[in-house]
């Protein structure tokens, strides 16, 4: 009966999330996109355990190495929709409309976007991401055991991926604002389950980093040794966080407000989302200090990873908790009857909707955007090893070596019909760093690649640039091929 009943209570969101999960990233998970870092483990998972992601590294035993669009874009999508089913329990949420709504909002987040372009992880990341949801719940539902374990939960979600524990921190923050609004618990009461949920993130942090540390020491493994944030000062990290929220908002920072219709939509909603928190808060005067320091709060909680990390290394991926911000608005107006309710209710519904529809497209024109790219860096070194294998004298045993920087190419993979790009590493597939890459795994070409020390050595001379006559050329075992660039003109 058990089975029944949380089949019944879960199955909108679930199957609402699965739904748009799939108009989101239909086309991801039925082609193949490569990208930088996919080329790289197109077979593999990469750096694993020495980027502190020895769960990744376990997980290769349920999850083998291969970045397989169909099987684990379905895996991932799955995934995700438990997450929802998981979101909509630990905040009580029961209109119908904000369950669909916010399944969609949550599993088409740009943020899962560009992770499903990481196909060779996307699927432990969205168990990582299921696993840290569920954590908070776990603890938040103060069963027996929960201090085990939520901390357990998280640190092993945390030795996935890193990222995720800002959406713990956000959903923690969330909760505390949730239940000074809408519920008769005083300010003591909420702040003292407030510290409780700070020590159990500590203590979530904590166990992560005893493994690591196990793992240092004993082991001699050098985990995290240029991911630790020791360039800035404690202020000025508090500063970049701050200021990298405020970005994200109005200037689509990460591209999770990707145009000028998402912003105005989601102005809409914090307008709501206040709106409702002001009008519930009227007569618990003991509740608005607390209550005004977790808004102040909330911005540093999503991006808290800016205080422990080096910039560098946080990126689109890192901070999926930027979506908390369409659960504190579903969980403020939910179920609320007050005489303003009804009209905020469909402003943030309407908000929510557009929203959605904004991340469903800008998924679609991402994809769109690097199938053409790719498809059209195909064709290039297609036509570049026909120009290789027609030069005089060229033999078996030769080997390629590329001079210079790729010519830039039609579409702009930083640009995806959107204001704001979506920012993520290792995309430049136009550089010939992947060229060997294309060559050998794409158009199934063996030729040999020349040393970088041996193509810096190359004397070219007045060798004209590609494509132009003469730009591809025989020395010794070498088939030289000048791209225009720095190195090419020296």
């Amino acid at each position: 009966m058990d089975i029944i009943e949380n089949f019944k209570r879960d199955r909108l969101p679930f199957f609402s999330a699965f739904g748009f999960g799939l108009l989101a990233y239909g086309f991801c998970i039925t082609n193949k996109i490569p990208v930088g870092d996919d080329l790289v483990a197109l077979f593999d998972k990469g750096a694993t355990t020495v980027s502190g992601r020895y769960g990744l590294e376990l997980l290769r035993l349920v999850m083998p190495d291969a970045s397989m669009p169909w099987i684990y874009g379905l895996m991932s999508i799955f995934l995700l929709s438990l997450a929802v089913c998981v979101i909509v329990r630990l905040f009580g949420i029961r209109s119908k409309i904000l369950q669909v709504l916010l399944a969609g909002v949550f599993v088409c987040f740009p943020a899962e976007a560009g992770t499903m372009l990481y196909m060779f992880t996307a699927a432990p990341y969205a168990l990582a991401l299921l696993l840290t949801v569920t954590g908070v719940w776990l603890f938040t539902e103060e069963k027996r055991g929960r201090w085990i374990a939520a901390p357990v939960l998280l640190a092993f979600s945390c030795s996935i991926y890193q990222g995720y524990f800002s959406v713990a921190a956000s959903f923690c923050v969330v909760r505390m604002i949730v239940l000074l609004c809408r519920t008769d618990k005083t300010a003591r009461e909420v702040f003292r389950e407030g510290v409780q949920m700070l020590a159990m993130l500590l203590a979530s942090l904590t166990l992560y980093g005893l493994t690591l540390l196990f793992a240092v020491e004993v082991l001699g493994y050098p985990l995290l040794h240029e991911v630790i944030n020791e360039r800035q000062s404690l202020p000025l990290r508090f500063a970049v966080a701050y200021s990298a929220w405020v970005k994200t908002l109005l200037r689509g920072y990460f591209g999770y407000v990707p145009n000028r219709v998402s912003l105005v939509m989601h102005f809409a909603l914090i307008l709501a989302a206040g709106a409702a928190a002001v009008t519930q808060l009227r007569g618990k005067r003991k509740n608005l200090p607390l209550a005004l320091l977790c808004v102040f709060l909330y911005p540093l909680s999503c991006y808290c990873l800016f205080l422990l990390a080096d910039n560098s290394y946080i990126h689109s991926l890192s901070l999926y908790s930027f979506a908390s911000l369409y659960v504190l608005c579903a969980a403020l107006l939910d179920g609320w009857e007050a005489k303003l309710a009804p009209a905020l209710q469909r402003l943030a519904a309407l908000a929510l909707a557009v929203i959605l529809g904004v991340s469903v497209y800008y998924a679609n024109a991402l994809y769109l955007r690097y199938t053409l790219r790719f498809e059209e860096l195909k064709s290039f070194y297609t036509v570049l090893l026909s120009r290789v294998m027609e030069t005089p004298g060229y033999a078996e045993g030769d080997r390629l070596a590329i001079v210079g920087d790729a010519p830039e190419l039609s579409y702009d993979i930083d640009q995806h019909f959107t204001d704001a790009p979506l920012s993520l590493p290792s995309l430049e597939l136009g550089s010939t760093d992947y060229a060997q890459l294309i060559v050998s795994r794409y158009l199934g070409c063996d030729i040999p690649f020349a040393t970088p020390e041996e193509t810096a050595g190359l004397a070219l001379g007045d060798m004209p640039v590609y494509p132009y006559d003469g730009s591809v050329q025989k020395r010794g075992d070498l088939i030289v091929v000048r791209f225009a660039g720095e190195e090419g003109s020296a």
